[in-house]
């Protein structure tokens, strides 16, 4: 029997910061909006490192590496640079709000970003300055410890490549969009999500998401800010109602490729698509929600996503 492992392409994704940081959170944004099967085990019997993993469009298998922060771990990590071998995307979160420990976690980062460089990593180093919730967005303080920080890694670390994101709970599609920037450019994204947020400034729409067959967020934008409980109560049941709907379609074999469904002064327009793939066809579905009144114009602009996928996905 062939290996099937051999199908997938490996990408692993490392999450580093020290404790309370806000790495849990983080990856509840992630199972949101990537929706994969979760296992944590003991690489060590001292050292707990959550690892999880899932299988994406057929093509990749995309492996995350949640580091404990505690200081007991970070001093075996920062000892033994092989569990930071192969890795091709590193996310270091910050807590924003605990000022006193700014030079506990710097100095974390700088060891790990040493044993980087001993490893000729390339890639973008994604630092997200966590727990930043909409109540700090215009505190002038926040923005300044933001600010002093982001200059600070940058200017130590001039031969690295550095993404930043201010992130929150309480705001997850802050959390999603930057957990999934690696992702997204490895799945080259960038069209797609462009014209996501052009559908929701031009139509008003509350929500534009793309997701799959079964149910992976792959690309998404809101009109206004969404934490956790409302996206999981929300879009979660929203798109759970969709797939169900085409699964019983496909079931009698009825062949409709849209719905249309009303909620309060709002439509809900889900259209699918299939799209062509070395390994068959991969099927997704654009789920929309905007006044009642330009049904037929968002139509009319969903058409053009059959190319914007098959350019992304074939």
């Amino acid at each position: 029997m062939p290996d099937i492992k051999q199908n997938f392409k490996d990408y692993k994704l490392v999450i580093a910061g020290l404790d309370n940081a806000g790495k849990t959170s983080a990856l509840i944004a992630l199972r949101q909006k990537y929706n994969f099967y979760e296992r944590v085990k003991n690489l060590k019997p001292t050292i707990k490192i959550d690892y999880s993993s899932f299988k994406f469009l057929k093509t990749y298998r995309i492996n995350i590496w949640d580091m404990g922060g505690q200081a007991k771990f970070r001093k075996i990590y920062v000892s033994n640079p092989i569990y930071f071998s192969e890795t091709d995307s590193l996310y270091f979160l910050i807590d924003i709000q605990d000022e006193l420990k700014f030079d506990e976690s710097m100095q974390y980062l700088q060891d790990i970003l040493n044993i980087y460089r001993g490893m000729d990593y390339k890639n973008d180093i994604i630092i997200c300055f966590n727990k930043y919730d909409p109540k700090f967005k215009n505190d002038a303080d926040f923005h300044d410890r933001a600010i002093m920080l982001e200059t600070l890694i940058s200017s130590q670390n001039q031969d690295l490549k550095f993404k930043f994101f201010y992130t929150s709970y309480y705001d997850i599609s802050s959390v999603s969009k930057a957990m999934s920037y690696s992702l997204n450019k490895l799945l080259s994204l960038e069209q797609i999500s462009e014209e996501l947020k052009f559908l929701v400034d031009k139509f008003g729409c509350n929500h534009a998401i793309i997701y799959t067959e079964s149910g992976i967020v792959i690309a998404d934008s809101y009109k206004e800010t969404m934490d956790a409980r409302a996206f999981e109560e929300i879009i979660s049941t929203k798109i759970n109602d969709d797939l169900e709907f085409f699964q019983r379609l496909k079931d009698d074999d009825v062949n409709i490729d849209d719905r249309v469904s009303i909620s309060e002064d709002k439509i809900e327009y889900v259209k699918m698509f299939l799209v062509p793939s070395r390994d068959g066809e991969n099927i997704f579905y654009i789920g929309v929600s905007i006044p009642a009144s330009i049904i037929n114009e968002i139509k009319i602009e969903l058409e053009k996503f059959q190319m914007i996928l098959e350019t992304a996905f074939t």
